[in-house]
């Protein structure tokens, strides 16, 4: 895949590692975790489609494939939530890209909510063409839609180098809190409040005991 034409990630904070876990569907164009979360899980598809170049429809169908092949696969068990530049639009049909993705969610009964504003989410370089081809996509009949607080668009920046601004999802879900592990503090012993004669008493009576331990456990280890 060209350098800067391609790739995806998905980052998260190191506190909910124990709700993240990698899924090994996907490839150069897909990756997907699993969140652990309320009752139900949700399997994230994180997506880069083609671009709507000349002979590009082929591989655009045969990425749609593979979304397929991972919603059927875990539709029954997670919540489902699509992701992504889908180099594509719900909101026009201008592109055959359009035209296929429109028909794969009709298909597959996805798409977009009506919490998501209609905005466009990337504006090309040479600033003739712009259009909303960014989503969160589910199910029609997902339960985590009742979950969806709001999706934003964000406005242009110029510090965003990106010709895509950001789409933010934010969900009303509860993770599971993060285990602290048990610090074990030693403290030190305060000497100027410590009794020195029953201190020394101590000592003078235990003291032959462990030096006589001691003594044996050396002895094994040199006879070994």
């Amino acid at each position: 895949m060209k350098r800067g034409y391609g790739g995806v990630a998905i980052i998260w904070k190191k506190e909910i590692n124990e709700n993240i876990k990698e899924l090994i569907d996907g490839g150069n164009r897909i990756q997907a975790i699993h969140i652990q979360q309320g009752d139900k899980p949700i399997c994230l598809i994180n997506v880069y489609m083609p671009s709507d170049s000349k002979n590009a429809d082929i591989e655009y169908k045969d990425t749609l494939a593979q979304i397929d092949e991972m919603i059927e696969k875990y539709k029954d068990t997670h919540e489902i939530i699509v992701c992504g530049d889908m180099n594509g639009s719900l909101d026009r049909s201008s592109t055959p890209h359009d035209k296929i993705l429109k028909t794969f969610c009709k298909e597959k009964c996805i798409g977009n909510t009506e919490k998501c504003p209609v905005k466009e989410t990337f504006y090309h370089q040479n600033g003739m063409s712009k259009g909303q081809i960014d989503y969160f996509l589910f199910k029609s009949n997902s339960e985590i839609i009742n979950k969806i607080r709001q999706i934003d668009v964000l406005d242009t920046d110029p510090e965003n180098t990106s010709d895509h601004v950001p789409v933010i999802l934010t969900l009303n879900s509860q993770l599971k809190k993060v285990r602290e592990k048990a610090t074990t503090i030693i403290a030190k012993p305060k000497w100027t409040d410590c009794d020195h004669q029953i201190y020394k008493e101590v000592i003078n009576k235990d003291l032959p005991k462990l030096m006589q331990k001691s003594k044996g456990i050396i002895e094994q280890d040199i006879k070994i």
